[in-house]
């Protein structure tokens, strides 16, 4: 996930350093650096209710004048009280295609996406803690598919410049086959061509 991410940030910086002035967009990409969200969760101990953050990144491909696709990505972390400990945690890692419509008028896009990828979950359940010792303590690791909408709204600062505004509603299956959800807002910055 972790190259995916770096992959993406490079393609994006070194696709927008190219690019060239043109009227109409082909793309636009960049990272979402600010992502609150509200994680609601349960695991095999405890039901998780928790505020979390993440980051991610977007690819968006224009085609027509109504329609999109590219590739999604991101990682959330939510940490949680359990029975004696404040360091529990639950870290998701999404990515994957998507496809949707959006339109462009003046200096806003409008964007309805429907995401669907592969994602990793990894949820690290402490009972009991004394100081950094856990004595009683459970990881569990599960891969899962992932899906959500995505709404977003992008004003451009420049012709190669626009932030972004999404809201999506993440789906998910923890290892226990219960489900995962979280709604977040993302705040990020995208290079247009």
């Amino acid at each position: 996930m972790k190259k995916l991410l770096i992959i993406f940030v490079f393609l994006s910086i070194g696709l927008s350093a190219f690019s060239q002035n043109t009227n109409k967009n082909i793309y636009s990409g960049g990272m979402l650096v600010l992502q609150p969200g509200y994680l609601i969760a349960e695991n095999n101990h405890q039901k998780i209710n928790e505020l979390n953050l993440g980051i991610g990144g977007i690819l968006r491909f224009y085609f027509s004048e109504y329609f999109t696709a590219g590739i999604y990505g991101g990682t959330l972390k939510t940490t949680y009280h359990s029975t004696n400990s404040k360091n529990s945690y639950i870290n998701l890692g999404y990515g994957g295609p998507f496809v949707g419509f959006s339109h462009k008028s003046g200096k806003f896009r409008y964007s309805a996406s429907a995401f669907i990828g592969m994602g990793s979950i990894k949820n690290l359940h402490i009972e009991s803690q004394t100081n950094n010792l856990l004595s009683d303590a459970y990881l569990y690791k599960s891969s899962t598919m992932v899906l959500f909408p995505i709404l977003s709204l992008d004003y451009a600062l420049s012709e190669k410049i626009s932030i972004t505004l999404q809201a999506v509603y993440l789906a998910a299956t923890m290892s226990n086959n219960k489900p995962l959800y979280n709604p977040t807002v993302q705040l990020g910055v995208l290079f247009n061509r």
